[in-house]
Order: structure tokens, then C-alpha cells, then sequence
């Protein structure tokens, strides 16, 4: 009987491999461990497992709990890399519109250039920023904060700045101080390639924390959604 509730909890379940796996693995051993109670205490083998699932509860329920579960897992991996492709991409962009277009002889850009430049700039610390209070909200604040409002905020903020980024990105090449295909060396190429793989990734992560916290009907309003990371695992 724990195989097949571990089963239907597997088709239940969608998200990240590897977390999902270990977690699927970690609550089969759980129902192996409260089966072996069970029959230590005399029940049969059959009647221990049944006794087991009938502890941790419907499939739907166990199922919303690991989904919100791994999408805070999912969470503060896309927090992570937001902040370290965030300090890549500032560090080279810095480099290549300061450095290297001096060295090239690129001429001053227009005021209104700058402006929109810095702002740029500012918004990416801040979301950085917000990225750092992500993870800690989703770590020692998980007990105050709704995980699945956490992670869904999370998501669909970083969607709107990548909106803004690709657009105040296109205003910025568009309005360069001169013409790109003018540019020796490889800095404009690695920063082009740098900004589509993390759009990409980081879209693509977002994505998945709001399909991992959507709402479905069979979860019902009791979804364990509300469980901090990890509680429902622990206990």
C-alpha cells in the first residue's frame, strides 16, 4: 500500500528532479519507519501500512505540501541566480561602457543616456536586494510568512523586471553612443550572450514557482500550503 501512495504522489507531484526525488524518497521512508511502529506495536504487515498512510494524510494534501515545498526550493535557487548573474552582468557591462569604450575612443553619451543607465543599475541592486530578503524570508521567516505567497510575489516581480530590463536594454543599444557593429573585441558579444541565457533561465525559474503554487481544485482550502519549507517532511 506505501508503494502505490508513493506512486500516486509522484504523478501528483511536479518540479525540480533532483529536490523532488529526495523528497518523495524521504517521505516513503517515513511511511516505512511509522509502518514498522505499527507492527512493532502488533498489527499485520498490510493493516502497518495501512495504519501509515492513513497517518500522513490524502495524497492531494501530502501532494500540495511538497509542491509548495519545491517551489521554495526553486525559490532560492532563482534567488541565488539572480544574484550572482545580477554582480556578472554589472561587473561586465561596467567594464565594456567604461574601459573598454574609452579605450575604443566611444564618445560621451547623452544625459538623458546616463540617467536611464543609472537607473538600471539601481534596479538591479534592488532586486539583488530583494532576492537576499527572498531567501531569508523562505529560510528563518518561513514560520511567519506564507511560503506560497512568498514565492509566487517573488516570481512574478522578477518577470516584471525582466520585462523592464530587456526593454530598458533595447533603449540602450538602440541609443548607444555609436554604432555597435563599430566595436572591437568580444565584450559586447559575451554580454549579449550573458543577458539572453539569464533571461532565459531566470524567466523559465520564475515560471515554474507560479506552477508550482498555483492553486488546484482537488487541493481543496486545506492544501498544506500554509507548512513552512521542510515542517511537513519533519513531522
Amino acid at each position: 500500500m506505501i508503494d502505490q501512495y508513493v506512486a500516486q504522489l509522484r504523478r501528483e507531484v511536479r518540479g525540480p528532479l533532483l529536490p523532488r526525488r529526495g523528497m518523495l524518497r524521504e517521505l516513503r521512508d517515513g511511511l516505512l519507519d511509522a509502518a514498522d511502529a505499527h507492527r512493532a506495536a502488533g498489527a499485520s504487515d498490510a493493516e502497518a501500512q495501512r495504519l501509515a498512510v492513513e497517518e500522513f494524510g490524502p495524497v492531494e494534501v501530502v501532494a500540495a505540501g511538497v509542491r509548495t515545498e519545491l517551489a521554495a526550493v526553486a525559490a532560492r535557487y532563482l534567488a541565488g541566480l539572480i544574484v550572482v548573474l545580477g554582480a556578472v552582468q554589472f561587473a561586465l557591462a561596467t567594464y565594456t561602457w567604461t574601459t573598454a569604450a574609452a579605450a575604443q575612443g566611444w564618445p560621451q553619451p547623452a544625459p538623458w543616456y546616463g540617467v536611464l543607465s543609472q537607473a538600471v543599475d539601481v534596479s538591479s541592486f534592488a532586486f539583488m536586494g530583494l532576492a537576499g530578503l527572498a531567501v531569508l524570508a523562505l529560510g528563518r521567516g518561513a514560520r511567519l510568512l506564507p511560503t506560497r505567497r512568498v514565492v509566487r510575489v517573488m516570481a512574478v516581480v522578477t518577470l516584471a523586471d525582466v520585462v523592464l530590463h530587456v526593454v530598458s536594454g533595447a533603449l540602450l543599444s538602440a541609443f548607444a553612443p555609436a554604432s555597435m557593429t563599430e566595436w572591437n573585441g568580444p565584450e559586447l558579444v559575451a554580454m549579449s550572450l550573458l543577458s539572453v541565457v539569464s533571461t532565459l533561465w531566470i524567466t523559465w525559474l520564475a515560471v515554474s514557482c507560479l506552477r508550482l503554487t498555483s492553486r488546484r481544485a482537488e487541493d481543496g482550502v486545506h492544501d498544506a500550503a500554509h507548512l513552512a519549507p521542510g515542517l511537513l517532511l519533519r513531522g
